[in-house]
């Protein structure tokens, strides 16, 4: 006879742990922890155990980047994690969108932007907690032939980069995040603060990386700033501006820590990557042309790395990469993997109308 829910959720914590020791893949956690919250703390207190004492193994229970990507049904309000190094849809959860769009997500926390109000909202989608923080400025606005325009790009994401998990420090987190308008602003909010911050001076910025206390925020011109937001805000200019206008730039951080530029032509779909070498009064960057054990994600939202090797499927010396939606020339999004060895694309999802992005899930 099955037992009643009640008497589940009521199973000794060391018989959880023991269960969680036949379970390997992510999806297998995922799954485990969607039955209760006791299960869901379990889960956390396993995972945490295995970063802090036994990282080698923790490889085994870690994912690379999933991707987020609309439910069979394709419901507004339900996503799945998307394997795209098994092909498979591991988990689905609520979005609670709302009025809500979607913009990006950091240290597995989505990043949500109302779309009359501009308010802000990070939500945890495998804990569903919910942080609420100030608007945004909304765009300015203008009238041309008796209408009212506002000067924003919806078919384009904002770049949204949190400098550590909330659930690690509610007190602490910092977000920056691009900002709509004719000429691409950024701001920041600390946790507990009732505005965002406007750095002046910073234009048209493409992508944004936090490393070692500072935020790097890499504009159209490919200048490389850094932004020390801990207590007075200090901005540095680290490269020379170039000429790349009609680019697509993303700024990543290599696992070993170094800064990779990559440029993709918009209609080649071409990457170059360069690498930034630091000089003491010159920094520069120089073209690469091998990842080596290194893959790169690259979204409209965030961008990250990993070592291939690590995980089982990934390859080596390659980038996925997702096409976003363009309207209205192309209303459709598209996930592939180019191997630099010998340039071959492999599409590693079906075409889809709904935008798709990268997220790491954490449990915590």
């Amino acid at each position: 006879m099955a037992l009643p829910r009640s008497d589940w959720a009521s199973l000794p914590i060391n018989l959880l742990d023991l269960i969680l020791n036949y379970l390997v893949p992510m999806e297998d956690y995922l799954r485990f922890s969607e039955v209760c919250i006791e299960w869901q703390y379990a889960v956390r207190e396993k995972l945490q155990h295995l970063r802090s004492n036994h990282k080698r193994h923790c490889r085994l229970h870690q994912k690379v980047p999933l991707l987020m990507a609309p439910t069979t049904d394709n419901t507004r309000e339900r996503c799945c994690l998307y394997d795209v190094m098994t092909g498979k849809s591991l988990w689905e959860f609520q979005l609670r969108l709302g009025r809500s769009k979607c913009e990006g997500s950091s240290h597995g926390w989505l990043i949500l932007v109302e779309d009359d109000s501009y308010k802000v909202t990070l939500f945890n989608p495998c804990s569903s907690k919910l942080i609420h923080l100030p608007p945004l400025e909304k765009p300015m606005s203008f009238e041309y032939s008796g209408r009212i325009y506002e000067e924003s790009f919806p078919s384009s994401r904002r770049r949204s980069v949190l400098c550590i998990d909330p659930d690690v420090n509610r007190d602490e987190f910092v977000l920056m995040m691009t900002c709509d308008g004719l000429i691409r602003r950024v701001a920041f909010i600390k946790s507990g603060e009732e505005d965002w911050t406007y750095i002046e001076g910073l234009q048209d910025v493409k992508d944004i990386v936090y490393s070692n206390g500072f935020f790097y925020v890499l504009d159209g011109w490919g200048v490389l700033f850094s932004c020390d937001v801990s207590k007075d805000l200090k901005v540095r200019r680290i490269t020379s501006p170039e000429n790349l206008c009609g680019l697509v730039l993303y700024l990543v951080e290599s696992p070993e820590g170094d800064f990779l530029r990559i440029v993709k032509q918009k209609y080649t779909g071409n990457f170059v990557i360069y690498k930034l070498v630091w000089f003491s009064k010159n920094p520069r960057w120089e073209e690469v042309t091998s990842l080596g054990d290194v893959g790169l994600f690259l979204g409209e939202n965030h961008s990250t790395s990993v070592i291939a090797s690590d995980f089982a499927g990934c390859r080596p010396n390659s980038i996925y990469s997702i096409k976003p939606c363009r309207y209205p020339n192309d209303s459709y999004a598209n996930v592939y993997v180019l191997s630099l060895n010998d340039r071959t694309v492999t599409r590693l999802y079906p075409r889809s109308r709904s935008p798709l992005l990268w997220i790491s899930p954490k449990f915590r």
